[in-house]
């Protein structure tokens, strides 16, 4: 059986690795510079991110009543935003994948400034000792270079060398990468098994403000986009930017840099449900946009 240890160290990164080369090969270079020309989609999307998500899990964690750690271990599970996960659900369901790449690689540097104090300010309002946070910079911009950065221009330069190719076997690549994190997430469920982070199904009350989080957060970002006037690609990919977080990274703060495994249950939970939720509100909201576009075309004018 696969331990904890061969699964985040060696299965973990490779996989993240060849689904994000296989998001890179339905990319083009125009894709990125088109949004950096026009950057007031990553504006929003980095407002909603580090500003507005932040925002929501200190007022979920003031009113809901939890233990105090739990409620540190919200705020850090707030500050990890994007990643992996929302890439792979922007690119499954044709929304803004170069907007949601771009916004994971930008947001992988800001929060080596942002995590450190939102952590401590969390740390100082729910409890009385407050420890230090600190990521360390070249590891983490090497990181991102791994998992996201080279992963991506492959796939973008496999696309410009065979565009045919790269074209025809999307449909297919698209389930292929679903079952390879698929196999990823059972491999980590089976080792977890019977660990005590995974009795966290007994906090049912964790459970609902982790839900809250992503159900908030994914409307929000809907929202906030919708209020600057952005397309209804950019919406549904703000959203799901802002609704789901990168538990890998949250886990590693509560449980690594901060040593404590129930900071870190908060993100296992999250973990468990978050991919399959924001991909399903995700979804909904793509059918309920299409369908008033197609719905305002057959309106006859006011008269």
């Amino acid at each position: 059986m696969f331990s904890q240890e061969l699964l985040s160290d060696y299965v973990l990164p490779v996989a993240i690795f060849l689904v994000m080369v296989g998001i890179g090969t339905g990319l083009r270079w125009e894709n990125f510079t088109a949004i950096f020309r026009q950057p007031k989609s990553i504006g929003v999307g980095l407002s909603g991110q580090m500003l507005f998500l932040p925002i929501l899990a200190f007022i979920i964690a003031a009113i809901w009543p939890m233990d105090p750690i739990y409620k540190v271990g919200l705020i850090i599970l707030a500050a990890c935003p994007g990643g992996t996960a929302s890439n792979l659900i922007t690119y499954i369901l044709n929304a803004k994948v170069a907007l949601s790449v771009s916004l994971t690689a930008l947001n992988s540097i800001i929060i080596l400034f942002t995590i450190p104090f939102f952590v401590g300010f969390g740390q100082a309002l729910f409890m009385s000792e407050v420890q230090a946070v600190t990521l360390p910079f070249w590891s983490t911009v090497g990181d991102i270079s791994r998992t996201v950065i080279l992963p991506v221009a492959i796939g973008v330069t496999l696309n410009h060398l065979f565009p045919t190719a790269m074209d025809r076997i999307q449909s297919v690549l698209k389930y292929v990468m679903i079952s390879i994190l698929l196999v990823v997430f059972i491999g980590v469920f089976i080792a977890s098994e019977g660990d005590d982070s995974v009795s966290i199904f007994k906090q049912p009350i964790v459970f609902v403000a982790a839900l809250m989080l992503n159900t908030v957060g994914f409307i929000g970002g809907v929202f906030l986009a919708n209020y600057f006037g952005l397309t209804s690609k950019e919406k549904v990919t703000i959203g799901i930017e802002v609704g789901l977080q990168n538990t890998v990274l949250a886990i590693y703060v509560a449980s690594s840099l901060l040593g404590s495994q129930e900071m870190a249950m908060v993100a296992v939970m999250y973990s468990l449900f978050s991919f399959f939720t924001t991909f399903i509100f995700a979804y909904f909201s793509l059918y309920w946009i299409r369908w008033k576009g197609v719905a305002g075309r057959f309106k006859g004018p006011n008269i």
